[in-house]
């Protein structure tokens, strides 16, 4: 009886050491210790978001968008602002060189960035709208990105 508890004991163990061997395979990097990312297409717009990792297919080319540095758009209903406002962050843009730099997204809010070889359209922020003019959560923003 003892040696059938011991092995019922020493199989759970064994399946809980496989389970988060498992586990913590499926959430490590990709080669080279880099952040898995999203796959995406030259010429074709996507969603992104802050945080997040995306690439080009077949290239040694990745964007990650972030920190959110401000929104000072005047993108609330009912008021009346001198200033129309921008929307600032920064970009993280690693291919042959990594490079910093920030979208300054201030005529219709958006902007473009040029890094050899490519180009970075940040097309639209959301939300558009806001209720009110304080930033909302980093998680509540999402925009719009072409490359180029």
């Amino acid at each position: 009886m003892r040696n059938s508890k011991s092995l019922t004991n020493l199989s759970i163990i064994l399946s809980l050491s496989l389970s988060l061997s498992l586990l913590q395979f499926s959430c490590e990097k990709t080669s080279e210790g880099s952040p898995q990312c999203d796959q995406i297409a030259l010429n074709q717009p996507f969603t992104a978001k802050i945080g997040e990792t995306y690439c080009l297919p077949n290239k040694d080319w990745k964007i990650t968008f972030g920190p959110f540095l401000e929104d000072s758009r005047c993108n609330v209903p009912d008021i009346d602002c001198i200033w129309a406002g921008r929307y600032v962050m920064a970009a993280l843009i690693e291919g042959a060189e990594t490079e910093r730099d920030t979208f300054y997204a201030e005529r219709e809010w958006r902007d473009t960035l040029h890094v050899a070889p490519y180009t970075i359209i940040l097309n639209k922020v959301f939300p558009e709208t806001r209720t009110a003019m304080e930033p909302v959560d980093t998680s509540g923003y999402s925009f719009e990105i072409i490359v180029k």
